[in-house]
This record gives C-alpha cells, sequence and structure tokens, in this order.
C-alpha cells in the first residue's frame, strides 16, 4: 500500500482549517451522502478525516497512518479520532467518552516481540489526535454524527514516565498470554488455538489489578485500549485544564499502594479530627455540620495536595482512583450504602453497536457505562473505624444510637478496591439486564409508597411519595435509587418511559463493599 507523507507544517495548515467545524462541513466528497454505502469502514470520523482532510481512501494495515515529515525527521504517526462528551463535574469539561482502542493483542504470539518493536507500541508513540464533540445525550447512527463538531487536534508523544508505564502494562499483557500458550504445548492447530482462548478467557481478569494506563476489550481477541480515565487526562492536558500534579513519581498504580503503606505507617491510629488538625481542615462544612467529604480531603493532603477532591489531582485521574471513606464498627461492619454515578439510560436501553470495521452487531453488557465504570475505575478506600460507644441507659459496650461524630473515627489504612470479575459478571450484569429488561419490555412502573400497615406515605404538599420499581438493594448489591433535594414534584426532573422520577443514581450496598475488601491487602 502506497505510504501517506505530509509535512507537519501542511498538516498543522489542514486541521486548524476544520477546529469548530462541522462533520459536515468538512465533508467535501459526499461522504454522509453515501455513508449507508460503506459496509466496512475503520469508523465514521476516522474514515471522514482520512478522506477528506487528508485525502486517502481508509486502509487496514497494522503500521502507522501517516508519514509526517519534520524537518531532517519522518515520524510514522498513527491518525487516532476520539469523541468527547462535556462533564459537570470539573464544570463544563471535556471527557472522553469510551476508551481508545489501540490494536489487536495478538495473544497466540505477542510472547515473541519486544515493547519497542511492538505493534502496541508503534500505535501510540507518535500520534495525532482528533478531539470532536459527542454532541449528543443519546446513541445515534453513523450518519448522525455530521452534526458533531471538531473542538481539537494534537501530534502526541508520552513523556518518558508514561512510556514506562505503557511498557510495564504490555509486559503484564505478555507475561500472561506467555504463561497460557506455555500451557499448550505441540502444533498451532485449531484446536489449540481453542484451548489458548479458553484458558485465556478464565484467567484474563487478573490483569485489572495490575494495569495502569490500559484495559483489554471485553471480547476474544482482545485489544488493547487506553483507558477511558487515561483518555479523559490526555484531553485535561490539552484543553488546559488545571488538575494539581502531586510531588512524588507514580509510574504504576503500585506506586500509590507503596505510598499508602508509608502513609499508613506515619498515621494509623490517629481520628479524623487529629488528621484535620494536623493538615489544617476544618471539620464542618459552611453550614456546620459534618462534612462529608473529609475523608477525602484528608487523602489529598497526605499525598501532598491542596485540592479538595480527587478528581482535581491529576495523578488519581489518570489512574481512574475514585476515594471512598468507609467507616466500619469495631465488629466491622458497615451500614451505609454508597452512591456512585448518575445513569444514562438512553446509553443502558441502547440495543446496537457501530464496530470499528462498519459492521453492527447487538449491543451487550460489555459494551456499557456500567461495565465500564467497574472495569476501569478503582476504589482507594480510606479506612476508618468508629469507636464503642458506653450506652448510659445500661452501661453496655454495644454500639448504641447515640450521635456519632466523624471526628472520633479512628484511621485504620488504606485497600485498593478492584472489584472482582465475579461480582461485575453477576451483581454489575444482572442490574443492567433488569434496568433494560423493564424499560425495554415496558414493565417499568411507578410504585406509590407504602408504611407497613399498606396506607400511603405523603410529602408535605400531600401529594403520594413514589418511585419507580429499579431493581432495589434487598434484591441486589448494586441497585438504582433516586437522589435529589425532595421528592416532590419539580424535583423530577428526569423521565423514561414517560414515568417522571428523580435524578436515578447507581448504588452499592454497604456489606456488599466489605465483602470485595476482605478480597483486598491492607496497605
Amino acid at each position: 500500500m502506497p505510504e501517506h507523507i505530509y509535512d507537519k507544517a501542511d498538516l498543522i495548515q489542514r486541521f486548524d482549517g476544520i477546529l469548530n467545524k462541522t462533520l459536515e462541513e468538512i465533508d467535501t466528497k459526499g461522504f454522509f451522502a453515501h455513508i449507508k454505502d460503506f459496509d466496512r469502514q475503520k469508523g465514521t470520523v476516522g474514515s471522514l478525516i482520512e478522506q477528506c482532510v487528508l485525502g486517502y481512501d481508509p486502509d487496514s494495515k497494522q503500521e502507522a497512518d501517516l508519514i509526517v515529515v519534520d524537518g531532517s525527521e519522518r515520524i510514522k504517526t498513527e491518525l487516532k479520532s476520539t469523541g468527547m462528551v462535556v462533564n459537570s463535574t470539573p464544570a463544563d469539561h471535556y471527557v472522553a467518552k469510551e476508551p481508545m482502542s489501540i490494536t489487536a493483542v495478538g495473544i497466540y504470539d505477542i510472547a515473541e516481540q519486544e515493547f519497542s518493536t511492538s505493534h502496541f507500541w508503534a500505535k501510540l508513540e507518535h500520534m495525532l489526535l482528533v478531539y470532536y464533540l459527542y454532541a449528543a445525550d443519546h446513541p445515534v447512527s453513523p450518519y448522525e454524527y455530521r452534526n458533531f463538531p471538531v473542538k481539537g487536534y494534537e501530534f502526541h508523544t508520552f513523556d518518558a514516565g508514561e512510556v514506562e508505564t505503557l511498557r510495564q502494562d504490555w509486559e503484564h499483557v505478555r507475561a500472561l498470554a506467555a504463561r497460557v500458550v506455555s500451557h499448550h504445548p505441540g502444533p498451532k492447530t485449531k484446536a489449540w488455538r481453542e484451548a489458548v482462548k479458553q484458558e485465556y478467557i478464565d484467567v484474563h481478569g487478573e490483569l485489572r489489578r495490575v494495569l495502569s494506563y490500559i484495559d483489554l476489550a471485553p471480547k476474544f481477541p482482545p485489544r488493547f485500549r487506553l483507558k477511558k480515565p487515561v483518555v479523559s487526562t490526555m484531553i485535561a492536558r490539552h484543553f488546559g485544564y488545571h488538575l494539581e500534579q502531586l510531588p512524588g513519581r507514580y509510574t504504576v498504580v503500585s506506586d500509590i499502594d507503596k505510598k499508602c503503606r508509608e502513609l499508613t505507617a506515619l498515621y494509623k491510629g490517629k481520628t479524623i479530627g487529629e488528621l484535620a488538625h494536623d493538615f489544617g481542615i476544618s471539620l464542618f462544612s459552611k453550614t456546620g455540620s459534618d462534612k462529608k467529604a473529609i475523608a477525602e480531603e484528608i487523602v489529598i493532603a497526605m499525598f501532598g495536595g491542596t485540592s479538595k477532591k480527587l478528581n482535581q489531582i491529576e495523578l488519581f485521574s489518570r489512574f481512574g482512583i475514585v476515594a471512598k471513606s468507609i467507616a466500619m464498627t469495631p465488629a466491622g461492619s458497615k451500614t451505609e450504602d454508597m452512591k456512585l454515578f448518575h445513569i444514562d439510560f438512553t446509553e443502558m436501553t441502547q440495543t446496537t453497536l457501530l464496530e470499528e470495521d462498519g459492521t453492527v452487531r447487538p449491543f451487550v453488557f460489555e459494551d456499557s457505562a456500567l461495565y465500564t465504570y467497574f472495569a476501569d475505575h478503582e476504589f482507594l478506600c480510606i479506612l476508618f473505624e468508629e469507636p464503642t460507644r458506653i450506652n448510659p441507659k445500661d452501661g453496655s459496650g454495644k454500639k448504641s444510637r447515640l450521635p456519632n461524630s466523624l471526628a472520633d473515627n479512628t484511621f485504620v489504612g488504606f485497600k485498593r478496591l478492584v472489584f472482582s470479575d465475579a461480582f461485575i459478571d453477576t451483581t454489575v450484569r444482572d442490574l443492567w439486564l433488569d434496568t433494560r429488561n423493564k424499560i425495554l419490555g415496558g414493565t417499568l412502573r411507578d410504585v406509590a409508597k407504602r408504611r407497613k400497615d399498606g396506607t400511603l406515605i405523603r410529602n408535605r404538599s400531600g401529594e403520594v411519595k413514589s418511585a419507580p420499581n429499579f431493581l432495589k438493594g434487598s434484591a441486589n448489591d448494586l441497585f438504582i435509587r433516586g437522589s435529589g433535594k425532595k421528592s416532590m414534584p419539580c424535583y423530577k426532573t428526569e423521565q423514561v418511559n414517560g414515568i417522571r422520577m428523580l435524578p436515578q443514581y447507581v448504588w452499592i450496598r454497604g456489606n456488599a463493599v466489605i465483602k470485595e475488601l476482605e478480597k483486598a491487602p491492607l496497605l
């Protein structure tokens, strides 16, 4: 196939010329008018850029797409387009819509490769990234991409620390593939490939705890992907969003584990009140109540930061780490449920997906935002123990119903929670299936709330309280619950199947978190 050679100055002129234009405005070849004629293409935006901006037909070669001439250098460069959506936290920032697919893993022969000459690194070493805004709040057909604007582009290279992280991630994948292949000696027949495939499917979940920047697309044959939080961090840097840089060097996620062990040795046994005093953090919110996010601020301060939220810290944003405070009773249990994220019901009920090669297939659980959240994110849990309070009525040491101040909870240590394959494949999948079936099957109902005696519960305005019949915590460790200031109709701003409801969030039962944490070592 012919090489696609461009002078860098020419590329800058071409891409400057398409900034803030919609894809339809860039379409100089009637691409959208004939998009249904393309039964095989690399993806709507990438194919359009190749044909209408760069002027060549898409190809499927494994080598980098372009050769960029920059002075005396000829740089092999991979063209990548990536969609962004607007996130409300931080306000009005672009974040990645999804992970960035890189290249096939090559389970059967990756053990014979070296990182520096691998297909993986050839795709990542030099990239021309084109950022477009996915300007829709629901999945759309390829034809509807015509309304999406191009918001930026960059010639992207990773710094030395990031390259080392990518190298270690790739080595983890290669080591697992080599181990699996070594268990199946003999000629590489169809039966041999099936045996290797099955063992890989059985054991690949162990990679999620050790991979930092990448994951593997959840199907076979697997593909390398940059995790969604990593792509969001790249976007933040390009668009100039301020993310605080912490002191210290963190190349891989295990470096965070090491730091947590150091912090535990320094601060274990101190109360939240003492830690807050040490770091100059107020225990109280502006209204005078206990500050619920106090533990998050303490974690940031322990790491040497000054921000209020972990998503304002580049390190934690890049690794997809979510901080959670876990307050346990002396017996080791926890009762508070944990709110995770707001649900996009349109995405959850999507039925088809356009693949990179242009084919359309059914939308499955592994494609969903629900799966991606649990596969791409990790919880850094800061563990506290509530004090045993003496009940003045009977003098017992059992935990009483007396008020408990967060300031009295004692720091125990950290655990990094990576949800198990079993949890994702059962508990998370069950919630996804139940929700989809109710919405798509027309069995979603708004159910009036009643007391144990059957009488209706009303709010202060006299209206009957109600909630949709989504899966509840009594039936599944992962469940859906509305969240709003009040339950009155004016706060029911979400609507699904004609049913008005409060904004709906995914929650996880506190006891389920404890069960998952029991499998993780204390850092």
